[in-house]
């Protein structure tokens, strides 16, 4: 089989559900004259008003207000058409599947085509195992290739839920991927699955030890076989699967629940989770189609998924990250919270959870999260380096100090990726004016990736702002630049180095173009008009502060942005040449 283009793959979805996500545009409700009593007032603008509140529930992705206030509407009016579609899609952006199924009924009495009612109720068919009358149901959808392969998959599941199992054999066997291919291993998994509903134990234990040799990498197959051999009789052979992925992965997402001696078996596969793994997918192959940008209908997919497997942890997570893109970030949390102790994503879940916390500008409770999950794990690094980084983006520095010392602690064997943990810890340390033990992990985060444009950038600078190695430091901003060449913060750096160098021309040429790159910056903003005054471009400089102080600069460079505007650049406000530093520490010596 020839793996679908995801473009391809994305429009025939688009054009199956086109109306997901868009507006009913030209169908206000109205009151209609034919529902008139005699002596009985309508109130349209109660209509009205409910149905607005419904639209603007929707464009904030607040389904629940949305399918709330929507559902209010059509009680008042329960017989539009419009306002059933309406109700019947925003239950499914909510998430409330079998509220949704309801209303697909009347849905399809003027819409018999149309996708997500029809596949609303081929979700609710397979929960009941009600396999025909899903299948039935998915044929009133349309043509075969408008879901493509996806649709032999499902068929293979429901025709396995029949018990029909040369006819889920022969869906799959036109969907097979050649050797090789990507799709291979999830493929196998399929297949095994099937295999083992139909009783064939050795054929399933042969496709699943092949997919783990195909997919070594990811989580998802590893989980899958390791399930399925634990069904099968073989719990060593899948416990040394996972306690391998573990140590692989030792940062990412553990599976210590899943090797716990007393890990419940799992449950046997069933068309209903297999089903749920394949709208997964779909939502997934949505959600990365950037040229669409379709998150709206990426959601729903992963709702239906959640409706035929409750415990489908990666779907909850994908729903938490599209609510936090939402800004909607409690929702993000009660999804987090449906990842249960036994799933091998609970780790993940309680980490981001905490980074949730922290938006929310609950920061002590974060904190708290996170270190009783450093304590509880004393041998895992992630938490402790999320820990670290929350306490350095609040600018508590020496807290994130601890932290990172932590987080390298546990380092058995650093590697290339390890070396924001070292920068990180460089930054905090230079904040703490430990610029000597700085510079170190500053060198380290090199020594793992050298061609880190951030890292060269703070690293050079420093040495110039402090008159040290300027030749070095100058050419490391020089090549953090061609790494990162339309990246105003680098830019400015460099600027900001030649105005300490002396070299105010530079200055400017480098100042200009990185006000250009990042305009509203409120630093760069006073670090061009600084750059102006000392090459006499005076009113241009005033122009700047002016700029830079209707940005939020930070509260400590507010007094002294003030001055400079009232005083104009002087020693008491102006940042002194590296030599005239040099010079001045002389004198006073």
């Amino acid at each position: 089989m020839r793996r679908i283009p995801l473009a391809l793959l994305s429009a025939a979805l688009l054009s199956l559900f086109p109306l997901a996500g868009q507006a009913q545009q030209g169908n206000r409700p109205q009151a209609k004259p034919s529902q008139t009593q005699p002596g009985v007032r309508l109130q349209p603008t109660s209509l009205a008003g409910r149905y607005l509140a419904a639209r603007v529930g929707e464009q904030g992705h607040d389904y629940d207000i949305a399918s709330d206030q929507m559902d209010q509407a059509l009680a008042l009016t329960p017989n539009d058409p419009e306002m059933i579609y309406a109700a019947f899609r925003l239950r499914v952006y909510a998430g409330r599947i079998d509220q949704a199924a309801q209303l697909a009924p009347a849905v399809l009495a003027t819409r018999p085509g149309d996708g997500f009612a029809n596949l609303v109720l081929a979700v609710e068919a397979i929960k009941k195992g009600d396999y025909r009358g899903a299948e039935r149901q998915l044929g009133r959808i349309g043509a075969e290739n408008q879901l493509g392969a996806l649709r032999e998959y499902v068929l293979a599941w429901l025709k396995a839920g029949e018990k029909d199992f040369a006819s889920a054999r022969a869906h799959l066997a036109r969907l097979r991927p050649a050797a090789g291919e990507r799709a291979e291993a999830p493929a196998l998994v399929i297949e095994a699955q099937i295999d083992e509903l139909a009783g064939d134990k050795a054929a399933a234990e042969a496709k699943y030890r092949r997919a783990m040799t195909l997919d070594r990498n990811g989580l998802r197959t590893t989980v899958a076989v390791a399930e399925g051999l634990r069904r099968l009789g073989k719990d060593a052979d899948a416990r040394e699967l996972l306690k391998n992925y573990a140590e692989k992965y030792s940062d990412a997402v553990v599976v210590d629940a899943l090797i716990a001696p007393n890990a419940p078996m799992p449950k046997p596969p069933s068309p209903a989770a297999g089903i749920a793994e394949i709208l997964f997918d779909i939502g997934g192959i949505l959600a990365a189609d950037q040229r669409n940008q379709r998150t709206d209908l990426a959601l729903i997919f992963y709702q239906l998924a959640t409706a035929l497997k409750p415990e489908q942890d990666f779907a909850w997570l994908m729903i938490s990250g599209l609510y936090e893109q939402f800004r909607q970030v409690p929702k993000a949390v009660a999804a987090l919270g449906k990842i249960g102790p036994n799933s091998p994503l609970y780790w993940q879940a309680r980490l981001r959870t905490a980074a949730l916390d922290a938006q929310e500008d609950k920061l002590d409770q974060a904190v708290s999260r996170l270190r009783a999950l450093v304590a509880e794990k004393p041998a895992r690094i992630d938490a402790a380096l999320t820990l670290a980084d929350l306490l350095r983006t609040k600018e508590r520095y020496a807290e994130a100090v601890t932290a990172y010392d932590t987080a390298i602690s546990r380092l058995r064997n650093p590697e290339e990726r390890h070396w924001q943990v070292y920068f990180g810890r460089g930054i905090a340390l230079e904040r703490t004016k430990q610029w000597p033990k700085a510079e170190l992990d500053m060198k380290k985060a090199l020594e793992l990736s050298p061609e880190q444009p951030y890292v060269l950038n703070y690293l050079g600078y420093s040495w110039i702002d402090q008159g040290m190695k300027l030749e070095e430091g100058m050419k490391m901003l020089e090549r953090a630049t061609e790494l990162r060449p339309d990246d105003g913060s680098i830019t400015d750096s460099v600027g900001w180095a030649f105005y300490r160098l002396g070299q105010y021309d530079k200055a400017v040429d480098w100042l200009e173009r990185a006000t250009e790159q990042k305009g509203e910056d409120p630093t760069i903003a006073e670090h061009l008009g600084d750059a102006y005054w000392h090459v006499g471009r005076r009113r241009e400089a005033r122009f700047q502060w002016e700029r830079a102080s209707n940005q939020k600069p930070e509260k400590d460079r507010v007094p002294i942005i003030q001055d400079k505007l009232t005083n104009g650049l002087n020693s008491g406000n102006d940042k002194p040449t590296v030599y005239e530093k040099a010079a001045d520490s002389k004198q006073g010596g």
